[in-house]
C-alpha cells in the first residue's frame, strides 16, 4: 500500500501536467479531476462486491486494472482519452477502498488492529506530504510519462504482495441473496447499528467542516501572513506532518487506548486548533496550531477506521466503509465549494474560525447522536 500510495501522489503531478501541457486550461485540469472522483458515487455497488466475492481477487484485480490505465496515459494524448482513463481509474480505485478496509481485520488477525491501521495511515499522509515534491522533481527531470511508469508498477508491486497474502473469504450472512438485497441489507445494517452509523456521519461532517479551509490555506499564507509562496508550502507540509505524527501517537498507544473517547478528542482538538490558526497573531502561531490540528486529524482517521473495523461484522464491512468513501467523496466536493465561497466573502480568518466552529458542532452533534441513540 505504501508503494501505490507514493506512486498516486506522483501520477496526479503528472496527470495536472499532462492536461495542461495538451490544453493550457484550468478548467480542463478541474474536469480530470471530477472525472477521477466521479465513480465515487457508485461506492455502495462496490461495497457490496467486497462483501460477496473472494476480497483478494478484487484487490489484485483493481491493482492489475490501474496499472494498465496509468501506462494507458503514456500514450494518451487528447482531453477524451485522458477522462475516460482518469474515470475508469477512479472507479477502480472506488471497488478497492472499501474492499481493503474490509479485508485489513482478517489479515492483523489477533494483532494490534490500532497500531495497523495507524502504520497505513501513516504511510497515506507521508506520500501526500512527500509525493507532490517527488512527483514534481520526477516530472522536471524525467517528464510525465515516467511518473506514468512509477505509479503503474508501484500497482504491480501491490498486487503481487496481496496475491500471496493470505485473506479469508467475506463470511456472508445472506447466502442465496441477490446484489439489490445484498445492497438493501447493508443499508439497514448500518440504519441500525449506532456506532458505525454515529462514526459514519461523523466522518461525513467533519470532512464538510474541515475541508472549508483547503481553498483558505494559500490565500492565509499569501496575503493574511504575507508569507508568500513558500509560506504556502510550509503551511501545507506542516499539516501533512502533523497527521504523520497523529499516526505515529495511534501507533505508540496501540490497542491500549478506548477508541470512542479518542475519536471525540481528536474532533474537538481539531476544532480548537483550527479557530487557533484563524484568532492566530502571527505566522508562527498559525503554523503551530495546523501542526497541531493535523496530529488531531491523524488520530481521528486512525480512530474512525478501527473502530468501524471493531464494530461491524465481516459480512457487512464493505458495505459500510463504501458509505464512508461515499460521504467523505461527497463532504469533500461541498466542502470546497463552500469553502471557496466563504473565502471571497469574508476572508481565510474567518473561514479558519466557522471550520473550528461547525467542527466543534458537528462533534457535539454526533455525541448526542450516540446518547439518544443509547436511550433509545
Amino acid at each position: 500500500q505504501g508503494t501505490s500510495f507514493v506512486g498516486d501522489a506522483v501520477s496526479m503531478v503528472a496527470l495536472v501536467v499532462l492536461v495542461v501541457e495538451i490544453t493550457g486550461s484550468a478548467s480542463a485540469v478541474g474536469g480530470a479531476l471530477v472525472a477521477r472522483l466521479l465513480p465515487t458515487i457508485a461506492s455502495p455497488l462496490a461495497g457490496v462486491l467486497a462483501d460477496r466475492l473472494d476480497r483478494r481477487f478484487v484487490l489484485v484485480g483493481s491493482d492489475l486494472a490501474r496499472a494498465v490505465l496509468v501506462l494507458g496515459l503514456v500514450f494518451a494524448r487528447d482531453l477524451a482519452t485522458i477522462y475516460v482513463l482518469v474515470f475508469l481509474m477512479g472507479l477502480a480505485r472506488t471497488v478497492f477502498n472499501p474492499t481493503i478496509r474490509a479485508a485489513f481485520p482478517s489479515v492483523v488477525g489477533g494483532g494490534d488492529l490500532t497500531r495497523a491501521n495507524a502504520l497505513i495511515s501513516g504511510t497515506f499522509s507521508v506520500s501526500v506530504a512527500a509525493g507532490p515534491a517527488l512527483g514534481g522533481l520526477l516530472v522536471a527531470i524525467v517528464g510525465v510519462d515516467a511518473a506514468f511508469v512509477l505509479d503503474a508498477v508501484t500497482y504491480l508491486v501491490s498486487a503481487a504482495m496481496l496475491a500471496i497474502t493470505p485473506l479469508a473469504r467475506p463470511q456472508r450472512d445472506e447466502d442465496g441473496a441477490g446484489f439489490g438485497e445484498d445492497l438493501k441489507a447493508g443499508f439497514t445494517y448500518l440504519a441500525g447499528a449506532r456506532v458505525p452509523l454515529a462514526i459514519v456521519l461523523g466522518a461525513f461532517l467533519t470532512v464538510l467542516t474541515i475541508n472549508i479551509t483547503i481553498p483558505a490555506e494559500v490565500f492565509l499564507a499569501r496575503e493574511t501572513f504575507e508569507a508568500g509562496n513558500a509560506g504556502y508550502g510550509l503551511l501545507v507540509g506542516l499539516w501533512g506532518g502533523g497527521m504523520v505524527l497523529g499516526s505515529a501517537l495511534m501507533a505508540a498507544l496501540g490497542d491500549r487506548v478506548r477508541l470512542l473517547p479518542f475519536y471525540f478528542v481528536g474532533v474537538f482538538v481539531s476544532a480548537l486548533a483550527l479557530v487557533g490558526v484563524g484568532l492566530s497573531p502571527s505566522f508562527v502561531f498559525a503554523l503551530g496550531a495546523l501542526m497541531v490540528a493535523g496530529v488531531a486529524n491523524g488520530t481521528e482517521n486512525v480512530t474512525t477506521d478501527t473502530i468501524l473495523q471493531k464494530s461491524v461484522p465481516d459480512a457487512f464491512l464493505g458495505r459500510v466503509f463504501s458509505v464512508r468513501f461515499l460521504g467523505f467523496s461527497i463532504g469533500e466536493v461541498f466542502a470546497y465549494g463552500m469553502g471557496g465561497a466563504i473565502v471571497e466573502a469574508s476572508g481565510a480568518r474567518f473561514t479558519y474560525l466557522l471550520a473550528g466552529a461547525a467542527t466543534a458542532a458537528a462533534g457535539l452533534a454526533i455525541l448526542v447522536f450516540l446518547v439518544v441513540a443509547s436511550d433509545s
